[in-house]
């Protein structure tokens, strides 16, 4: 029991002092994104929609529907050094620091932001149900950072959103489409009661006791048998192998 209550205690503890950071990072993006819009009816926006999924709840940061394709953007507002890959499930953040004339660096794992992102990808796609396609996962950082390793052209820093943005320029869907895909989701944001704190409530049971996020089941704790990690644990789904969906022990 009291291994639960200190695990509640940091859950709410790391999200209480990270979302002050990440709130400033998302009304920067949302700036940029309303200057960009302006007043063109083409494009859609909303901010810190909450979708349903089969494990609970996700919540995306911005969304932009347009002719060119629907946009779904992370957000990350981090200093130092960062170091990625496309396909790494953890990037690294780099922190220099100078205490008593000597230099130091302190290393954080956060996870991929692009694997975050795609989760949130997928909420859209089954909401919307369209072929995702025609959804672009972008993760734009917009604190102090700087790139250590080649990133994709899908992440960037926040001077380089509007280039990016602008860069699409196929219309995919047509302007019907958009306003019936932006009044869907807008109707789902205005009706569909889902707060900050049930979706933390959604992420803490999901660290404790996690849910597939493909079949909505509830996971097993397995234990590694071959491989890197043999004799580690990890949360798979009961419909294995016909889902192959795991997940990481808290």
């Amino acid at each position: 029991m009291f291994e639960l209550l200190l695990l509640l205690g940091f859950i709410y503890l790391l999200y209480g002092l990270s979302r002050p950071a990440g709130e400033v990072g998302e009304r920067k993006v949302s700036k940029k994104i309303t200057s960009l819009i302006g007043k063109n009816s083409e494009y859609q926006s909303l901010d810190g929609l909450i979708l349903k999924t089969p494990d609970g709840t996700t919540q995306i940061d911005h969304l932009i529907v347009s002719p060119y394709g629907i946009f779904v953007i992370e957000t990350k507002n981090l200093k130092g050094w960062i170091f990625g890959d496309e396909k790494k499930k953890q990037w690294t953040q780099s922190l220099h620091t100078r205490t008593f004339g000597f230099s130091d660096s302190i290393k954080y794992q956060f996870q991929n932001p692009l694997h975050q992102n795609y989760k949130h990808v997928k909420a859209v796609q089954r909401f919307l149900d369209i072929d995702s396609k025609f959804i672009f996962n972008v993760v734009v950082f917009t604190g102090d950072s700087e790139f250590k390793t080649d990133m994709p052209d899908n992440v960037m820093e926040l001077h380089n959103f509007s280039a990016h943005l602008k860069s699409y320029t196929d219309r995919v869907f047509s302007s019907e489409s958009v306003v019936k895909f932006a009044q869907k989701l807008n109707n789902y944001a205005e009706n569909v009661s889902i707060d900050k704190f049930e979706h933390i409530r959604n992420i803490e049971q999901n660290l404790i006791k996690p849910i597939c996020p493909r079949c909505g089941k509830p996971m097993i704790l397995r234990t590694a048998r071959k491989g890197s990690r043999v004799g580690s644990q990890f949360w798979g789904c009961p419909n294995f192998p016909a889902c192959k969906a795991t997940k990481n022990v808290a």
